[in-house]
Formats: structure tokens, C-alpha cells, sequence
């Protein structure tokens, strides 16, 4: 039986060849068409002509920033998605960077 993280699904597309996709892949597409929707839904808020519709789309936001926290906090419990602490050398490299521009 294979691990969770190994698992296969299949999809199978119009012309009957499967594709098979791996639970690392199927959250990552997830996740990443959860940042697609937050980013349009943003734009229509930001848009919106109506203060009421603008409300309602912020909290439509609201909502799909939680699912992505959630599918987020679900691939890095699987090892999906490692973050590495930055040290403090880092830190300091990417603050001299952003104080030379500006």
C-alpha cells in the first residue's frame, strides 16, 4: 500500500489516457488556484462601485484566504511546503539590498 504522499490519482481526460497526479500535486494546484481567486476577488473589491458589493467581496476574500492558510498548514504538515527560518545574515543581506534603492 502506498503512503499517503505517494499516492496516485488518475484523471481521465477526453481522449480516454489518464493522467496521473500525485497528492503533492493535487494540493499545490489547490493552493495555487486559491491564490488565483484571492487575487481576483481583491480586484473586484477594489473596483466595486458599491459599498455594499465591496463588503461582501471582502469577505468573500476573507473566506478564501482562510482556505489557502488551510491548504497551506495541510502541505506543510505533509512536507510539502518546507520553510526555512531565515538567519540572521539574511535578514541583514535583504535590508541592505531594499535600503541601497531607496
Amino acid at each position: 500500500m502506498a503512503q499517503m504522499g505517494q499516492q496516485q490519482t488518475t484523471q481521465s481526460g477526453m481522449s480516454g489516457q489518464g493522467v496521473s497526479l500525485s497528492e503533492r500535486e493535487l494540493l499545490q494546484i489547490a493552493l495555487n488556484e486559491a491564490k488565483l481567486t484571492a487575487a481576483a476577488v481583491n480586484t473586484f473589491a477594489l473596483e466595486s462601485s458599491s459599498d455594499t458589493l465591496r463588503r461582501d467581496y471582502l469577505t468573500i476574500l476573507g473566506d478564501v484566504h482562510n482556505q489557502e492558510k488551510q491548504i497551506y498548514d495541510l502541505m506543510q504538515q505533509k512536507g510539502y511546503y518546507n520553510v526555512k527560518n531565515a538567519s540572521p545574515q539574511d535578514i541583514a543581506q535583504v535590508q541592505s539590498k531594499f535600503s541601497q534603492g531607496q
